[in-house]
């Protein structure tokens, strides 16, 4: 099957990923001026709640809150600002693709963002090839419902330590840098699995069907290992080691060692 693309696409330095040259713009407009910690970020979540409607090829899930990640980060959702978004929904973010859905709306709830997403039909003239808007939804439709996690691309504008009131209320947010400020450009379905196993029985009964072929299992892998081998450090480590180089070089020049 070729594979239909976007155009123009460009390689941008800045997220190191083949995107649409006017996304590509965006960004480096919006960055004009920033220090280089604000650099573009995507940050996957497993979606806690899924309201899945099979008539209207719709998901409604979580696509990002405020706990802390894993880099020690915690993005407030209200401060997203996204206005310039193009309601462009991709997979795995992977703009040389077409795109599985699109977003219907952006709304906050508790502690995050809900969005809605539509995954469209398969054309009549799209022939024999996989659509993988209906693979996404055959995932959707498991027993342990697969490929629930959605990751959005955003700039940082704003960045902060959080206030005492906010670690009296999440103590976990001692160390935690706090991003208030920040811009939506994008999100993307990523398979952030609940259960592995049940992730691969899907695969396989959506292999069979012809829903997906060999081209999305390697999408699927890729992801898996980027999510899997993505370094966890603590940042108070990285301080604590920091603080011994500097502590134990000092030693050494001095002649205490």
């Amino acid at each position: 099957m070729n594979v239909k693309r976007f155009h123009p696409l460009v390689e941008h330095a800045e997220t190191g990923f083949k995107i649409p040259e006017s996304l590509a713009r965006r960004i480096d407009q919006l960055s004009r001026g920033l220090s280089r910690e604000f650099s573009y970020k995507r940050l996957a979540r497993q979606t806690d709640s899924l309201e899945l409607d099979e008539g209207e090829r719709t998901d409604v899930s979580v696509i990002t809150t405020d706990a802390v990640d894993r880099d020690g980060e915690v993005v407030l959702p209200a401060g997203g600002d996204w206005s310039g978004y193009n309601r462009v929904v991709t997979f795995a973010h992977r703009y040389d693709q077409l795109p599985v859905g699109s977003n219907w709306w952006i709304r906050p709830k508790g502690n995050g963002l809900v969005a809605k997403t539509h995954y469209p039909d398969r054309p009549k003239d799209w022939g024999e090839g996989p659509w993988l808007p209906s693979a996404i939804l055959h995932l959707l439709q498991q027993p342990v419902p697969t490929c629930t996690g959605k990751s959005i691309g955003f700039l940082p504008i704003s960045a902060r330590n959080a206030t005492s009131e906010e670690i009296a209320r999440r103590p976990e947010m001692k160390h935690a840098r706090v991003i208030d400020r920040w811009v939506g450009v994008e999100y993307a379905v990523v398979p952030v699995p609940c259960n592995p196993e049940a992730r691969m029985q899907a695969v396989a009964k959506a292999l069979d069907a012809g829903l997906i072929d060999e081209s999305f299992v390697e999408l699927l892998q890729q992801n898996e290992i980027r999510r899997e081998t993505r370094p966890q450090i603590d940042p108070r480590e990285i301080a604590e080691q920091v603080n011994r180089v500097i502590r134990d070089t000092f030693m050494r020049l001095t002649g205490r060692v």
